[in-house]
């Protein structure tokens, strides 16, 4: 880890990408042949490249990115994230016929067996991979009960040291008992507190969440305790919601109520609070969620890997819902899942070209919605004051662009193409496929062999 403190919060020279087709995502206004100037952390100018002011760059504090007539874009947003989940790669793992058997035999033991150095490194390796997705920013929902006290200090140094914007919490449940309950919620707190003295600086990349596992693992007791722990924080809270048949049956049989019921009475549901999955919800739990404020994550992957069922998606759109797209920690960027989004709901509705709106909304408005409903600020966007978060994709059209077909480049070719760089605070972490400040080879070197300690764990 680094000890010699945030390397992003040094000061940028101003960037200038030129010869760019661009996408703003702001009101879908589109640039063909376009630029973009980047000063601090901030969009401080666009236009045509004719249009383009060449004295402003008579002075050598400009950094120059050629596109080359690649699609410029903002960076993407993964609203649902387990960076802990790297070391599951390659593990020897036993039948596992539910989706509780998947909890129980994988992640419960992982995060069991995890170290503050293995959380450290698979942050790294996850962010690593997110900025190479073209992903700005990852709100993340930890878990560690082999290692609590100081997990997230451990994450956000990983943050840190990439560059990488995000939010961060950890996941409180019943599961190992009172006294690690205690020390989850503790662990929150701890974290809230950290981000409350330093959110002021407008280069500090970090926000905080209150994290809850899921209704089946939380009493109502221990909802309480949270509640009273974030009362001076107001912090949202990040919960997994009606994933499995699992957490739907115990909220039937312990409260004879919904598991969305249950979650909106008791406050967890409420404005900014994202709720992962929603799987198994009804017509009665969507009004709910919508009157709540919530978000709702879809992670469509994740639920066909895990065959917990399909998410009423289309429906939960049509209500009106915020719904976004993550990726449950199946891996780093969106890209797989937005494409998945895309094709599955057509065939659930029988429909080629059902999803179409509804999937751009996702990915593209209400995905970066999350984050900056938690900055406070504008992201997810191409535009003049906005977060400079912005990635080039090594995809150039082939064809004419527009503001009417735009989305259709991104579905199928952004979507389908490397990126190219990504940005992030107007901070240039990649470029040219080439990450910087980064040694992405020493990273893997030791990652492998903490891998090795943490299987013999995992297997004990």
């Amino acid at each position: 880890m680094n000890d010699e403190g945030l390397w992003f919060t040094i000061a940028a020279m101003s960037l200038l990408i030129k010869n760019a087709c661009i996408f703003t995502c702001d009101q879908d206004i589109v640039i063909p042949d376009g630029y973009l100037e980047i000063k601090d952390n901030q969009i401080t100018g666009l236009g045509k490249m004719s249009a383009f002011p060449v004295e402003r760059t008579a002075h050598g504090a400009w950094r120059i990115i050629d596109a080359h007539g690649r699609v410029v874009m903002p960076g993407f947003v993964n609203p649902h994230m387990h960076l802990y989940s790297q070391f599951a790669k390659g593990l020897n793992l036993p039948k596992m016929a539910s989706f509780l058997e998947v909890l129980e035999c994988l992640w419960w033991k992982l995060d069991k067996a995890l170290k503050e150095e293995d959380i450290y490194l698979s942050a790294y390796l996850g962010l690593i991979e997110s900025i190479r997705s073209g992903v700005t920013t990852v709100i993340d929902h930890h878990a560690s009960y082999g290692s609590i006290k100081g997990s997230l200090t451990a994450v956000a140094e990983a943050f840190s040291e990439t560059g990488m914007r995000g939010a961060l919490c950890f996941e409180v449940s019943d599961r190992n008992g009172e006294k690690d309950c205690k020390k989850a919620i503790e662990e929150n707190v701890s974290f809230l507190e950290e981000v409350a003295e330093k959110c002021m600086s407008p280069s500090y990349l970090l926000r905080g969440m209150f994290g809850l596992h899921a209704s089946f693992t939380l009493s109502p007791a221990t909802i309480k305790k949270v509640h009273e722990a974030n009362e001076k924080f107001g912090a949202p809270y990040h919960i997994h919601v009606a994933e499995g048949e699992e957490d739907a049956a115990d909220a039937k049989a312990r409260y004879n109520f919904s598991v969305v019921r249950r979650l909106y009475d008791e406050g967890v549901l409420r404005e900014g609070t994202i709720a992962a999955h929603c799987v198994h919800v009804n017509d009665v739990d969507i009004e709910l969620i919508k009157k709540s404020g919530a978000f709702v994550v879809h992670n469509p992957v994740s639920n066909m890997n895990n065959a917990v069922g399909r998410m009423h998606y289309l429906k939960m759109c049509a209500a009106g819902l915020s719904v976004g797209i993550g990726t449950d920690g199946m891996g780093s960027g969106v890209f797989t899942d937005i494409k998945a989004a895309s094709v599955l709901h057509k065939e659930a509705a029988g429909n080629p070209q059902a999803g179409w709106n509804e999937v751009h909304m996702s990915a593209l408005k209400t995905n970066p919605s999350i984050p900056s409903h938690l900055f406070g600020k504008k992201l997810g966007v191409i535009a003049g004051g906005a977060e400079a978060d912005v990635i080039i994709s090594d995809y150039i059209p082939s064809t004419e662009v527009k503001a009417d077909n735009y989305w259709g480049h991104t579905l199928f070719g952004v979507v389908d193409s490397r990126v190219h760089s990504t940005i992030v605070g107007g901070r240039v972490l990649m470029e040219g496929f080439k990450l910087e400040h980064i040694d992405e080879a020493a990273i893997i070197k030791e990652a492998r062999k903490l891998s090795t300690s943490l299987w013999k764990r995992f297997e004990k």
